[in-house]
């Protein structure tokens, strides 16, 4: 299954390992790049960036790189600490953070989004009025803009971000590439409910007739996030990442090759292409997709 904490403690040292490189004094922050906005403006609600908490540094490493062909760039913050920048076709897509220094038998081995809010005062009192967590409270990373830590009230963790800058324009995803964000709620309803309070520009959309149980939350127009009921009932509330590939069972074979496991082997996905659920060597757990977007209907990719 997997591997997601189950309760508030975890969540917290997850979340708190998210931010470490920015909370702590002497460390130097203005040395973590800014996530690529050329000369965008801000597009609140927009899944801008993913870091990945893992309990092992150097085989994740290896298992993204061979399996997505991705490279990592550590950058030095002094006192010993790193920030560790993964690149795709030399563009910067995320962020990996070594979370061994938790100790203990908890392993929070993870990849959390980083979601653009045009407010972050007021996106954390949205979050602390519905009842949420707060883990981090904002604090400035000089080439990003303010970061906070939070979890919805459902406990699915993310991190917020007010740009110092724009955000990411817009591009069509290639393999390799980040695909798609979902959120895994035992309640929809609330989840739908709460993100539309934090993200005021959310406009609700059921995916198919109104009765359907997939819904996505849209900015502009354009879809951001989709929202489903929670799959499998063991697992905590969660939010899942998805990265487009061409052949989902030749990539679901290079995982296992390459340490990791395959939870869902590869299937047709009802809402079009096909998906596979696979777990890195560390149990961080995401999907894989190819997909292929219909020009005749309205699709949340």
């Amino acid at each position: 299954m997997i591997r997601l904490p189950h309760n508030g403690a975890r969540l917290a040292l997850a979340a708190l390992m998210l931010i470490v490189v920015g909370g702590c004094a002497g460390l130097d922050t203005a040395r973590i790049p800014p996530i690529d906005a050329a000369d965008t403006q801000p597009m609140p609600g927009k899944v801008v960036w993913h870091d990945l908490l893992t309990e092992d540094p150097t085989a994740a490493r290896r298992f993204y790189a061979g399996l997505f062909g991705w490279t990592f760039r550590e950058v030095g913050l002094g006192r010993g600490q790193s920030y560790t920048v993964i690149k795709h076709d030399g563009r910067i897509i995320g962020g990996l953070v070594d979370a061994r220094r938790i100790g203990g038998d908890v392993n929070v081995s993870r990849w959390i989004p980083v979601l653009s809010v045009s407010d972050m005062a007021a996106a954390v009192a949205a979050v602390r009025a519905a009842g949420g967590t707060v883990y981090q409270a904002p604090l400035d990373i000089p080439q990003r803009g303010s970061v906070a830590v939070v979890a919805d009230p459902q406990g699915a963790v993310l991190t917020l971000l007010e740009p110092r800058g724009g955000d990411p324009g817009d591009r069509p995803a290639e393999p390799g590439d980040w695909l798609w964000n979902e959120i895994w709620s035992s309640d929809p309803d609330a989840t739908l409910a709460f993100y539309q309070s934090l993200v005021p520009a959310y406009e609700v959309e059921p995916l198919g007739d109104a009765e359907s149980n997939y819904h996505y939350l849209s900015a502009g127009g354009t879809p951001r996030v989709g929202v489903i009921p929670k799959p499998v009932d063991r697992i905590a509330n969660t939010w899942m990442a998805y990265v487009k590939v061409s052949d989902p069972a030749a990539t679901a074979a290079a995982a296992e090759h390459l340490g990791g496991e395959v939870l869902l082997p590869p299937r047709k996905n009802p809402l079009g292409g096909e998906v596979a659920i696979l777990n890195d060597p560390t149990g961080a757990g995401f999907l894989v997709q190819r997909w292929e977007p219909d020009p005749e209907h309205k699709t949340a990719r």
